[in-house]
């Protein structure tokens, strides 16, 4: 979105900023109004074979929580995360929010599971109220 805006038109990095999604969803004027992300990929190919090497390059320190609407995820694969990180907040955003975040780990916790990062992995599909609508 921000290479397509001509935000980003003259950077050498990309990068998206903490809050970006949200507020880059209200200046399109909606999740309907964003490209699709076939388009936001092929705008990164440009943007990257007109810089100097031609790679992509960039950092990001974007939060995602509930509300995040994810185009390109489907499923997460993860372990079971320390209560109160933020990386539950990436969880909650992906399968739907925090009540079905609890009724996971209720499941983990009566089941076993062992927390952190040596502890067991996870298959979290996404909650399709938490995807984009599907465009061509």
């Amino acid at each position: 979105v921000k290479l397509l805006s001509g935000e980003e038109a003259r950077a050498t990095q990309l990068k998206v900023e903490q809050w970006d999604p949200y507020r880059l969803q209200h200046t399109a004027g909606g999740v309907q109004r964003l490209p699709t992300a076939k388009a936001a990929l092929l705008a990164v190919r440009k943007w990257a074979d007109e810089t100097a090497d031609g790679t992509a390059v960039g950092y990001t320190s974007l939060m995602i929580v509930p509300g995040y609407k994810f185009a390109l995820c489907d499923a997460l694969f993860t372990n079971t995360h320390q209560p109160r990180s933020t990386l539950l907040m990436l969880v909650a955003a992906l399968v739907g929010g925090h009540h079905r975040l609890m009724q996971i780990y209720q499941h983990a916790l009566h089941g076993g599971y062992r927390f952190l990062s040596y502890g067991d992995g996870n298959l979290l599909e996404c909650d399709p109220r938490s995807s984009l609508p599907q465009r061509r």
